[in-house]
């Protein structure tokens, strides 16, 4: 069968229109194969001034559903001097089908003014995927699922923040890699997080594969129904070192959410689960002379020489490789501090790792040889053996033995060694001798006759003085006065304010009109000296003008109050623009709160 290409971009829904608005639901493919995924994306266009009740997601039992995201945005005309508003919002879906055939997507429902619309059934044709051939599923991008994160079986999906830890395999070898990741998935948007307590694991040898060193990186993921913020805090490859039943401790994290910012205990501490892994022991069976316990993994022993032919007195570069998958920092080869005809200097070991998925790299031995005489000598066959654990029995890797032609005698080649220097090359650190009558120094007289003395016994009633200073101040800064309590207040306002514009960028109306509302009749208690929120909008204006308060203040505070209230409930009609500009006239209905007099202050 051959792969599935679509040309055109298929309608499959029908448009339901009645006075002026369209909603409407398509897709790009009606074909797709099981390994495909389908995007939705139901519109709906209205006046402005329709009145909005509600709205239902369509159903797809026959799929799973991987991403959902709405966008809202706002168009202004102005005909015939007369200004018109249309709204459009856009709610996609990203699903993938369960199982071949014909799949029902239902309709999708809207209620405006009283009246229901509804977009057509859409049936998308599922074929099985073809053998041989490529998948068409596009990889995984920021915000979308990543598959390459399982869901954590202990996860309910209603929970607001878990940590999750987890290894790619419950039983290996001693010296076998297993590869254990920590992932953080909330509901909330993370203000600040940090680590409590990292993971331990003693038993193992460890090679870090990903720590953040900044922001963390979010991915999106359905976990039971409910759609969570993926990231990765850290992975490790481990390296166990026995045998038995081995445990990495919990990673234990604080993070502050958008929810909790506001409370006293603002941060959340969340641990994960213990990781608990069946290590197996090497086997005895088959294991052969010479073999290190590190040297478990998948490798390939490389010999090699600068040089085949020298002469006596010079040195020979002999270099063993080791490459292949697996702990290449603790790889051990047999010792070679004896070979027939060289004198062998102590090796130096460099290490070049690939921190991937799977460890691997080289490793590379260098050794200096100097032939003890002349004529053919032969560097012999190097042996590495090692356990394979994916076939789980031993192997051995070995190398070539390699041939080297001494030209000369070595034993009668004399040591050059230098004549050795009769210069003093102490002479220029020699100081001269000077005479003195008595044994003494210089220090207690620069200490007591120098500006030191004056700084020693002025120092402590200056520390004193700053102490008595410093009281003073904290004293005079935490009284409560008009001053101390307007900085406070515009501390407030200014939180209240950023966490509403965090509501902006992430698409909330209801709770960027709510932050709006609080931070007004927050700033209202602090001039009034008393809350006033449980006052009707009418009520609230006859009291503010009561106590001073212009009719323009009051009648400003009134209807910003009242506009909060009405996109609360109807958030569709306001779009970024909008709560942008509400933000604007806040900030300047908070200058104008702070500007006023009340009646009972002036009297005081």
């Amino acid at each position: 069968m051959k792969p599935l290409v679509c040309i055109a971009v298929l309608l499959a829904a029908a448009v339901a229109r009645a006075e002026n608005v369209k909603f409407e639901a398509h897709v790009p493919l009606e074909n797709i194969t099981l390994d495909q995924q389908v995007e939705l994306t139901v519109t709906l266009e209205r006046d402005g001034n329709q009145v909005f009740e509600s709205y239902r997601a369509p159903n797809a039992p026959d799929f799973d559903l991987l991403h959902t995201g709405t966008s809202q945005q706002m168009q202004v005309s102005i005909l015939n001097g007369r200004q018109a508003m249309r709204m459009v919002e856009q709610h996609q879906y990203v699903y993938k089908p369960k199982k071949k055939g014909a799949l029902t997507i239902s309709a999708a429902s809207v209620k405006i003014a009283g009246q229901t619309l509804q977009t057509r059934p859409i049936v998308i044709h599922v074929a099985p995927i073809p053998k041989n051939a490529m998948s068409t599923v596009a990889p995984p991008q920021q915000g979308t699922l990543t598959p390459a994160a399982p869901a954590p079986d202990t996860l309910r999906g209603d929970e607001d923040l878990f940590v999750d830890g987890r290894a790619d395999k419950s039983k290996v070898y001693v010296g076998e890699q297993l590869t254990a990741s920590w992932r953080l998935y909330t509901q909330s948007d993370i203000l600040k997080y940090r680590s409590l307590a990292e993971p331990k694991h003693e038993d193992f040898w460890c090679e870090d594969l990903f720590v953040p060193s900044g922001h963390l990186a979010w991915d999106r993921q359905v976990v039971k129904g409910q759609e969570y913020a993926v990231a990765l805090l850290l992975r490790k490859a481990l390296f166990p070192l026995k045998a038995g039943k081995l445990t990495i401790t919990p990673l234990e994290a604080e993070a502050t959410t958008l929810q909790s910012a506001f409370y006293a205990n603002a941060s959340a501490t969340r641990r994960s689960a213990p990781i608990v892994v069946d290590v197996l022991p090497l086997p005895v069976e088959g294991r052969p002379p010479g073999f290190e316990s590190p040297n478990v993994g998948q490798f390939d022993l490389i010999g090699a020489v600068d040089r085949t032919s020298v002469k006596a007195g010079e040195a020979v570069t002999w270099k063993l490789t080791v490459r292949g998958a697996g702990n290449i920092r603790n790889v051990k080869l047999p010792k070679l501090d004896k070979l027939d005809g060289f004198k062998v200097y102590e090796p130096t070991a460099k290490e070049t790792l690939d921190k991937g998925d799977v460890v691997r790299g080289e490793k590379v031995y260098t050794y200096l040889l100097l032939p003890v005489r002349g004529g053919t000598l032969t560097l012999p066959q190097v042996a590495l053996p090692y356990f394979d654990p994916a076939a789980a029995h031993y192997a051995i890797a070995k190398t070539q033995a390699v041939t080297i032609t001494v030209e000369g005698d070595p034993t009668k080649v004399e040591s050059a060694n230098p004549t050795p220097s009769q210069d003093n090359v102490l002479a220029q650190q020699i100081r001269p001798i000077r005479n003195r009558q008595s044994v003494r120094t210089r220090i207690g007289d620069q200490l007591w006759r120098g500006r030191l003395a004056l700084l020693l016994l002025a120092g402590p009633p200056a520390a004193w003085l700053l102490v008595l200073i410093v009281d003073a101040l904290r004293r005079r800064l935490s009284r409560e006065t008009a001053r101390s309590k307007r900085r406070r207040a515009r501390r407030t306002a200014r939180r209240r304010l950023r966490v509403a514009e965090y509501h902006i960028k992430a698409q909330r109306p209801s709770a960027f009109f709510g932050e709006c509302a609080r931070v007004i009749y927050e700033h209202l208690e602090y001039r009034l000296g008393a809350k006033v929120e449980a006052l009707t909008l009418g009520e609230l204006r006859t009291h503010l003008e009561q106590r001073g308060f212009s009719k323009e203040t009051a009648e400003a505070v009134v209807h910003e109050l009242e506009n909060c209230d009405f996109a609360r409930f109807a958030p569709s009609a306001s779009g970024p623009g909008e709560m942008r500009a509400a933000l604007r006239r806040v900030r300047t209905l908070l200058g104008w709160i702070e500007r006023a007099r009340p009646a009972e202050k002036e009297a005081a």
